[in-house]
């Protein structure tokens, strides 16, 4: 049986990768690392979350079986003692690391939060890892370590290109700890993660999400004061002030859980991968679809130099940590993907139509008693 210390068990991508993982292999277990909040323990949040991503990935049946191979440790990357970790018996006999614990905030980090969880968290796993002389390390980062780089970004070659947030830099710098660690390693590195493929459909909804919720919020808030119906197209006459791209990369959990899992199973080869997929969108296609489900017009994407009007202005407030991604000219290499996974691995495709599903699904589950917005995510 080989053991896996896991951080990030409630989050997308630990949860996930967990569940897949646990029902293909049951030659595994995981001892986990999860925080308590102030009504559960962090083995109540553990079990509830595998439950709910068991119930999700269509197997709730499987729920009982992954959480006896489980085990958990109340603690936090941040504030744990590597050193004194390192002698807990609940650790002997671990064989690889997997850390996928972070703070994915765009913003400004005035308090210095996400660098302490993505940086300082990551020194002390890799100390832990090298404590426990563990044979493997898997770190998940983003390749938006990429940065404002323009061209190509390679998996192996990691370049400094100046970072459009904080988050950035923490998880490129993190990235060159564990490369620098003498543990071998696998990096991970996943684009903007959305709905599944086969329903549009996410258990936790992050990043671009937010998009679809302010131009619900921008359309209600619209209607009300012209005293229109919000099921009715409207001209909102509001625009993303960011240049337009045709290179974003949109990347469905369900592909982020089936390349970590299989390249999970691959010999290290201290190698990254692109989880990011070879199927990138447009802003054009992204506002087609969202206006489309919305019905709305007017809503227009480009770098405008004149005053911009208040619902730009909000837009830009509430939005603008966002739109660096929304402009990027970067291509993300996928040679080790390929080399490891196969072309087939690779074989979807974004676009309108998995865009509009995607965003119907939003807004049927997360805004259940909003009728309008159940009005026109059911329409066609």
């Amino acid at each position: 049986m080989k053991k896996i210390f896991l951080t990030g068990i409630t989050g997308l991508v630990g949860s996930a990768f967990t569940v897949a993982l646990l029902r293909q292999r049951q030659d595994y277990e995981i001892v986990c690392l999860a925080r308590r909040n102030p009504v559960k323990t962090a083995m109540q949040r553990t079990c509830d979350i595998i439950r709910d991503e068991c119930a999700f990935d269509g197997c709730p049946e499987a729920a009982d079986a992954i959480i006896s191979r489980l085990k958990v440790i109340e603690g936090d990357v941040v504030t744990l003692d590597p050193e004194a970790m390192a002698k807990d018996p609940i650790l002997a006999g671990t064989d690889i690391v997997f850390h996928c614990a972070a703070d994915v905030n765009l913003g400004k980090d005035k308090t210095g939060k996400t660098f302490r969880i993505n940086y300082n968290g990551t020194a002390n796993m890799v100390r832990l890892a090298q404590l426990l002389k563990v044979k493997e390390f898997h770190y998940v980062g983003t390749a938006y370590v990429a940065g404002k780089l323009s061209g190509v970004a390679k998996e192996d070659t990691p370049i400094d290109s100046g970072f459009n947030n904080p988050y950035e830099e923490s998880k490129f710098k993190a990235e060159m700890m564990v490369r620098a660690s003498g543990i071998p390693f696998t990096v991970y590195r996943p684009a903007i993660i959305t709905g599944r493929r086969s329903d549009g459909r996410i258990r936790k909804p992050l990043a671009f999400y937010r998009i679809l919720e302010f131009m619900g919020k921008l359309k209600s808030h619209r209607c009300s004061k012209l005293g229109v119906k919000p099921t009715e197209y409207i001209d909102l006459n509001v625009n993303f002030n960011t240049i337009p791209s045709d290179r974003i990369y949109f990347v469905p959990i369900d592909y982020v859980q089936e390349a970590i899992t299989a390249l999970f199973q691959k010999p290290v080869e201290n190698r990254a991968y692109h989880i990011t997929g070879d199927s990138p969108v447009s802003t054009q296609q992204i506002d087609d679809a969202v206006c489309k489900v919305l019905r709305l017009k007017g809503v227009s994407v480009d770098s405008r130099t004149a005053t911009p009007e208040m619902d730009d202005k909000l837009m830009g407030r509430f939005l603008g940590d966002l739109l660096p991604y929304f402009s990027s000219n970067i291509v993300f290499d996928q040679t080790n993907v390929r080399k490891a996974l196969g072309d087939k691995a690779l074989d979807w495709v974004y676009g309108v139509e998995s865009l509009e599903i995607l965003s119907r699904s939003f807004y049927q589950d997360y805004f259940p008693n909003v009728e309008w917005l159940q009005e026109v995510a059911a329409s066609k």
